[in-house]
């Protein structure tokens, strides 16, 4: 029975933490959300049931929080985490609570348009998140299109746009979730005309790119323990990412006949551009990735690199998994990440800066990040101080006329 079932609570707990960064939970769920839980229940099974974790320690556990006055958010994150850990009791370690009710698409007569639409930015690799959020907008938007009597995608206007416009939120993104769908329509011939053009942009501040130093990345390099499946997997993808400054979502959709041992290269075709690059396989990637293909990758026929560990089989390791992992690492390595951002991102645009600080010029910055535009390597790339210093000017010196013509206006 289960419920006769004890394991170490402090153990226990550990690999369940382990194993939601595996599944694609995000460190900040796991680290700030999650384990603050655990932490607080190893202290209580130390207290009472001698550190170890059974249901009915969980019981108990949950009962005595709740005498606090607890929000409801943190009441079902307390007993989603409780009945985790009875799951894993059990052998499973990848449970899930049940997901509430989706809120439904407004329906109009374009649902057939909007839901080509949903599956069309699910292949681009959007998430599924952001691309729901992509679809409540556009559905809104084109029910109410229906509703002032535009029946079809050709009959509507410029004019009818900026209508909406006036009622629109755009802290929602309304105005580029907008743009983006009839750049779209125009391009797959829904529309004649790209109406894009009409709708105003909203300029955003693009934040300076998350920089890690060569001594955090090697720290968090140096932090993965390499005797276990699991961090045979996650120092190989990290070892990309901080190397060769890959997307994530490349990573994830990396193949086995994209690595060509024979020729020392890896060859993508990048989701976000289309355009193939090569990357040279460093002798350190050489070997991690042997390590990991010998020693680690579970038996499968799926023909992607990184794969989740088999519950009871593997899938391929999603984009947001990729995420996980690099910001997982980067938490357990105890790097302060308050005022940056933690995944392969981050890491892409910290080779970016090295090796501008090694004194690469931007075109050969742009060849390695795999950029299309020129200008595109600029974003990724923060200057570092010492490097602005040296482009200082000296202050000028204030004129004595001048001095003198002002204080005289006082």
């Amino acid at each position: 029975m289960l419920k006769e079932k004890a394991k170490p609570c402090s153990e226990l707990s550990e690999k369940v933490l382990n194993e939601m960064c595996s599944d694609g939970y995000s460190a900040k769920s796991v680290e700030h959300h999650v384990r603050p839980i655990y932490n607080r229940l190893a202290g209580y099974c130390e207290e009472h049931f001698e550190g170890m974790y059974s249901v009915d320690a969980g019981k108990a556990f949950i009962q005595m929080i709740q005498r606090k006055k607890q929000s409801k958010e943190q009441t079902d994150l307390n007993r989603n985490s409780v009945e985790r850990l009875d799951h894993a009791l059990d052998g499973d370690f990848h449970w899930r609570p049940a997901k509430s009710k989706l809120k439904p698409y407004a329906s109009s007569c374009y649902d057939a348009a909007v839901a080509r639409y949903e599956a069309y930015l699910i292949q681009t690799g959007k998430t599924i998140t952001n691309t729901r959020h992509h679809i409540h907008l556009i559905a809104g938007f084109l029910a109410y299109m229906e509703s002032i009597g535009i029946s079809s995608l050709p009959m509507i206007k410029a004019e009818h746009i900026h209508e909406r416009f006036i009622a629109a939120n755009d802290k929602a993104g309304f105005r580029k979730a907008v743009k983006m769908f009839f750049r779209y329509a125009c391009r797959y011939g829904l529309i004649e005309n790209d109406i894009s053009h009409w709708i105003p942009s909203v300029p955003r501040h693009k934040p300076v790119p998350s920089v890690y130093t060569k001594d955090e990345v090697e720290k968090i390099l140096g932090s993965i323990d390499r005797t276990t499946s699991l961090g045979k997997r996650n120092y190989c993808i990290i070892l990309i990412a901080a190397r060769l400054g890959i997307r994530s979502c490349d990573i994830a959709g990396l193949k086995l006949e994209d690595i060509r041992h024979g020729e020392g290269l890896i060859r993508v075709t990048q989701q976000k551009t289309g355009v193939p690059v090569e990357y040279p396989i460093l002798d350190e990637i050489y070997a991690a990735m042997r390590d990991y293909l010998d020693n680690a990758r579970p038996d499968s026929d799926l023909p992607y690199v990184f794969l989740t560990q088999p519950r009871p089989i593997s899938s391929a390791l999603s984009t947001q998994g990729i995420h996980a992992v690099v910001s997982g690492a980067i938490a357990w390595a105890g790097i302060d990440t308050s005022s940056r951002r933690h995944g392969a991102h981050a890491l892409r645009s910290s080779l970016a800066s090295h090796l501008l600080a090694e004194g690469k010029n931007y075109p050969e910055i742009q060849q390695v990040l795999g950029q299309t535009s020129p200008d595109a390597a600029r974003h990724y790339i923060r200057v570092e101080a010492e490097r602005l210093r040296e482009c200082a000017m000296e202050v000028p010196v204030f004129p004595n006329e001048l001095i003198t013509y002002f204080r005289g206006r006082r």
